[in-house]
């Protein structure tokens, strides 16, 4: 295979990875938010649980991405940022539409700060930790 040929088939590989670690961290995260919304309602917890809860939501879907992606152990801090970034992206834009309510604050800044720092920190340790 010539040398061209195989840096497209890398880039599809790593695209078609994205999608993958992207529609699995969503999937977890719509899982994991009608468990907890399902525990707000029956087990009655108070609204300050919401906010802690959704960043360990948020961090587990970008935990789990981050893994998929790097299964290759390169590009760690780059492909952890990336992918912190489209998963916000994107849950943003699905839950929003689910919830009818598209508001664009400080509160996205926020969370696309605090995905795409934990995929960078999950994406570093990835790729320098033994396999």
């Amino acid at each position: 295979m010539t040398t061209k040929h195989a840096k497209i088939e890398r880039a599809n590989n790593q695209f078609f990875g994205f999608v993958k670690a992207i529609s699995i961290s969503l999937i977890i995260s719509f899982a994991l938010v009608i468990i907890f919304a399902l525990a707000i309602k029956y087990l009655l917890l108070p609204d300050s649980t919401i906010i802690p809860v959704n960043l360990a939501i948020k961090a587990i879907s970008v935990i789990l991405g981050t893994i998929i992606i790097t299964k290759d152990r390169s590009g760690g801090l780059k492909k952890g940022l990336l992918f912190g970034l489209i998963y916000t992206a994107i849950s943003f834009l699905i839950f929003s539409a689910i919830s009818a309510k598209f508001a664009l604050d400080y509160t996205i800044f926020l969370d696309l700060l605090f995905s795409m720092s934990v995929g960078a920190i999950v994406g570093v340790i990835r790729v320098n930790s033994k396999k």
